[in-house]
């Protein structure tokens, strides 16, 4: 039987019983063994380390060591009383772990390097997302227990799930407590939307959300039964009661048909209540139906991807790329279609590196050169058609592209979506004119979502009611959209007995009277932009593995602390944001690592957060920093 190749000769080149590794260059005798020990990066395993060793290579090695039964300082695993290696005489349910050296010993010789490796095997061995290590909460955690001293002792498990978890709920509920009270003054929207996990469980999760904060209000597991539009209106329904309907003014949802109907059914009772829906989402589905419907770009789109999957294929050639280029490549991610975009951009901007890469003598003599797909990727990049196409399409996105960026951002938005939209709707339509048979599906995409999954009707009355629009010009009361969306205010969201006065003040504010439009208004037009309400993504759940052990109160109190914490966090982040203009002609880069596939690679390689069915730390995250807009606003209605 032929012995299986070690993996880790991908690393270090086999000679005559030595090995010479593919990053430092050096050469050592020994073999597969002593190249883990090298490439770990672990000291006094009697080889030098690799000072060049890629990180994620550094953890496999580092985990490759653990496993064959050695510790940091080189000792073998002891045996256990039954006498095999590597159990733990304590506890069977107590998890595997490495020997430890002596910690003051090590901390009393400041040694950094020590330091970091217990940090590093702490989230190897609790398979914790290396992300992790640069989020606020940790650092705070590891300052504090550093100036407290080594004096410093960890609450104990009872400690951790009862007292302090408490505790923690106290202070949460201060933050809640304050944004509820906000409600009566400025009225509030419900967000919502459902996660299913393989067609056995499904979450539905619920935030309220107001220009003091967003909170999270509930997640209703349901196990084995369909999410119908009437199962959503019972879960909807007691949480308006218990804000109170006067101070709900919409219900913002994905595209779904369920909660479509679910709101239909509440606005029956309710009439005053707007249904909205994620503007993100909305966007998403016009890049998705472009790609699963437009030939000549899902043929730009395999291309693409057969680059990036050739090089991210083989770390050696993933390190040559990557000298010539500088840079990664984004990744796409098989459900968030705008990632596609940004991958082809990516690669757009490194074109000069990949060209030299593969003209280059060692990728030529690299096994990798050799082959169908190698020989394909290498005539795509040194030619020319596939460099146009690739420029054509990504000029030709642009403008919705620019309205994602909007959308899917931090702070209100809704006052400039719809010129945003138009904008689109202009430079699309300027394209179609051209090249029509290239571009006339795209328009007729487009022109379907904008007004099935984009637009409000409000989103012209925001636009009019945003000084900067409207005191310039660029759009008035005589527009017929303008005028539709506020004749929808002015029946569904003003109580009859202020529609008068809400009359006399709309002609103040179109005839830019000097009332409202002072100096110093005047002045702030151009400095700051109206605060309507601040913009979420229909969630996307990602929840994993379920958690048995611990009592459903507990598992709802992990829920509620760790979202509104999150919220708690940003809340002053978005404050600041929502005052500062927006410029449509310059939009920035929006978080590209929400919509380059980063949450699907998280969730494949299992990193999960203790919460309610381990609630994915990357989507509370995404929740909670306000990222992923839906294009709703907060009209206090009477």
């Amino acid at each position: 039987m032929t012995k299986i190749k070690d993996k880790f000769w991908e690393y270090a080149e086999k000679l005559n019983n030595r090995f010479k590794c593919k990053y430092c260059k050096r050469d050592f005798p020994g073999g597969v063994a002593r190249v883990k020990s090298h490439l770990s990066g672990i000291k006094g395993r009697d080889i030098a380390v690799c000072a060049q060793v890629p990180e994620e290579v550094q953890a496999s090695a580092v985990i490759a060591v653990g496993e064959a039964g050695v510790n940091v300082s080189g000792t073998k695993r002891a045996k256990s009383s039954t006498g095999s290696v590597g159990e733990s005489s304590v506890s069977v349910c107590e998890e595997p772990r490495l020997q430890q050296t002596s910690i003051p010993a090590m901390l009393s010789k400041k040694d950094k390097d020590a330091v970091d490796m217990k940090v590093a095997l702490c989230f190897f061995l609790n398979n914790i997302a290396f992300n992790v290590i640069q989020t606020t909460g940790f650092i705070e955690m590891i300052k504090a227990v550093s100036e407290y001293g080594i004096g410093y002792s960890l609450p104990s498990y009872s400690t951790l799930r009862t007292k302090l978890v408490v505790n923690t709920k106290a202070d949460v509920e201060r933050y809640v407590n304050e944004v509820k009270e906000s409600w009566s003054l400025t009225g509030c929207t419900i967000m919502s939307d459902i996660w299913t996990d393989m067609k056995k469980w499904s979450f539905i999760n619920v935030i309220a959300y107001s220009p003091k904060g967003a909170v999270f209000l509930k997640s209703v597991e349901r196990s084995g039964e369909s999410n119908t539009g009437l199962f959503i209106r019972e879960v909807l329904l007691p949480v308006i009661e218990e804000i109170g309907a006067e101070n709900v003014v919409q219900i913002v949802t994905d595209n779904a048909s369920n909660y479509g109907l679910a709101c239909n059914l509440i606005m029956e009772e309710y009439p005053h209540i707007i249904k909205s829906k994620c503007a993100a989402h909305g966007v998403q589905l016009v890049f998705e139906d472009i790609y699963d419907s437009v030939d000549w770009v899902k043929d730009i789109f395999l291309k693409v991807r057969k680059i990036y999957d050739h090089f991210y294929r083989h770390i050696i050639l993933l390190d040559l790329m990557r000298e010539h280029t500088k840079k990664d490549l984004r990744k796409y991610s098989k459900t968030r279609f705008a990632s596609h975009f940004l991958m082809l951009q990516s690669i757009l901007d490194v074109e000069d590196g990949l060209r030299n890469l593969v003209a280059s003598v060692e990728y030529r003599n690299m096994l990798y050169d050799k082959g169908a797909v190698a020989d394909i990727v290498k005539e795509l990049i040194q030619g020319t058609p596939f460099w146009e196409d690739g420029k054509d399409l990504i000029s030709a996105m642009e403008p919705l592209v620019k309205v994602l960026r909007l959308v899917d951002g931090d702070g209100s938005t809704s006052g400039y979506i719809y010129e945003a939209t138009d904008r689109a709707r202009k430079a699309i339509k300027e394209r179609c004119e051209e090249d029509p048979v290239k571009y006339m599906h795209i328009w007729e995409l487009f022109e379907f979502r904008a007004k099935s999954n984009l637009l409000h009707e409000v989103h012209a009355a925001a636009m009019y009611l945003n000084p900067p629009f409207m005191f310039d010009g660029k759009i008035s009361y005589t527009n017929e959209a303008v005028q539709a969306a506020l004749s929808y205010i002015y029946d569904k969201l003003i109580d009859t007995t202020e529609r008068t006065k809400f009359s006399q003040e709309l002609l103040l504010y179109n005839g830019k009277h000097p009332k409202i439009f002072t100096s110093i208004s005047i002045d702030q037009i151009s400095n700051c932009h109206p605060t309507c309400e601040r913009n979420w993504n229909a969630f996307d759940a990602a929840q994993t593995k379920k958690r048995n052990r611990l009592a459903p109160q507990m598992l709802e109190d992990l829920v509620y602390i760790r979202m509104n914490s999150l919220m708690l966090k940003n809340s002053v982040n978005f404050e600041l944001k929502d005052r500062d203009p927006i410029n449509l002609e310059n939009l920035a880069e929006w978080d590209t690592e929400l919509v380059d596939g980063n949450l699907d690679e998280a969730i494949d390689e299992g990193f999960v957060a203790d919460a309610r069915s381990d609630l994915n730390a990357a989507w509370m995250d995404r929740m909670c920093s306000g990222i992923g807009t839906s294009s709703r606003m907060n009209y206090r209605h009477q």
